[in-house]
């Protein structure tokens, strides 16, 4: 791989993380100059990567399947994914940037989504999606934008669920853990009735912490290799990671 791909993956990974990046402050993190940040910012924006703003970029998410070599992580997670779908299963996809790309990547595997959001299930009308949309009902909790059952577990067993496809912003080898309680519930409620559970979780959210607790049943740990040792043994399917301190490596 050359040094210059080396470099603009580390910059997606970053962009997934943190929305959007200054070209000063990338130059600086990085140690090149910041003609050698506007000359990726401008390749990578060609490739439909991302979207070049006044002094920096923003993370934008693919809309179209990507190639199988993409050098986005989540394009390269959703691919992990997709080899545990079938068309025509119930999965429930918690509503966040990754199912987004997920969804891109989906167009030959058409299946049956069940969500509580709003804005996941509007997503998926337009007749060129080729995915049923399944509401879970319940009230608008407008904190996070889902919607709230008084009991979750029962309404996904109702509909139900072939694979619970989870995102959780924070993750130990036991639990997931989300910032709010709605989402919580879902997730439990998910991983609790599915017939499988698959995580999508990038390195970071493994140091990370929550508020509200998701103990989790056996799972499928998808995320980057360079998983910390308490989670060995556990089923686990990775990408390559990109550090800040593997590109600082490399004199460019």
């Amino acid at each position: 791989m050359y040094l210059a791909q080396e470099r603009r993956q580390y910059i997606l990974r970053l962009l997934e993380q943190r929305g959007s990046i200054r070209t000063t402050a990338l130059a600086r993190e990085l140690g090149v100059t910041d003609e050698t940040i506007r000359t990726d910012l401008v390749s990578m924006q060609s490739q439909g990567l991302l979207q070049r703003m006044h002094g920096g970029a923003r993370y934008i998410i693919p809309s179209v399947p990507s190639e199988t070599n993409s050098p986005r992580l989540d394009v390269q997670l959703a691919r992990l994914v997709l080899a545990h779908i079938r068309p025509g299963m119930r999965l429930y996809a918690e509503p966040c940037a990754f199912t987004r790309v997920l969804l891109a990547q989906m167009q030959a595997l058409p299946c049956t989504f069940i969500s509580p959001s709003p804005t996941q299930l509007t997503a998926l009308s337009p007749a060129a999606q080729p995915h049923t949309a399944i509401c879970t009902g319940g009230t608008l909790d407008k904190k996070c934008g889902l919607l709230s059952h008084p009991a979750p577990a029962e309404a996904l067993q109702t509909l139900g669920v072939d694979m619970a496809i989870l995102c959780p912003p924070a993750l130990t080898p036991a639990h997931a853990a989300y910032p709010q309680a709605t989402r919580a519930a879902w997730a439990s409620a998910a991983a609790q009735v599915a017939q499988a559970t698959l995580l999508v979780v990038p390195s970071g959210a493994l140091s990370a912490r929550a508020r509200h607790q998701v103990k989790l049943p056996p799972y499928i740990l998808i995320t980057e290799d360079n998983l910390p040792p308490e989670y060995a043994g556990l089923p686990v399917e990775t990408v390559p990671y990109i550090s800040e301190a593997s590109i600082n490596a490399f004199d460019f």
